[in-house]
């Protein structure tokens, strides 16, 4: 996985992970614990419209951007052990620790 920078309003939050290939975007956070996710700032999957919260540890919320990363829906808090249903013009997900798109705004 890569490592970027996650900006809001032209001011950086956090460095992020990124997930842009067929293993890492599969896997993306199942297993992690809730620090590591944490530790890690997020990840950003792309290509992405819909995720699944199989195998996680924690809840996470989940943010799903169009082609021009402009926020198209929010999921705070998505509980494990679910799938999400697919987001219409969803070109990625931003996978955040629960709590952090309440925080942002």
């Amino acid at each position: 996985m890569k490592k970027t920078e996650l900006y809001l309003k032209g001011n950086k939050i956090s460095d992020i992970m990124v997930a842009d290939g067929f293993f890492s975007r599969f896997i993306g956070l199942m297993g992690k614990t809730p620090k590591q996710i944490e530790d890690m700032g997020g990840l950003l999957i792309k290509p992405c419209s819909q995720i699944h919260m199989f195998f996680m540890k924690t809840p996470i919320d989940a943010v799903y951007l169009s082609k021009d990363n402009v926020v198209i829906k929010i999921d705070c808090s998505v509980p494990t052990g679910i799938c999400c249903k697919k987001v219409k013009g969803s070109r990625s997900v931003l996978e955040l620790p629960s709590g952090t798109a309440s925080q942002l705004g």
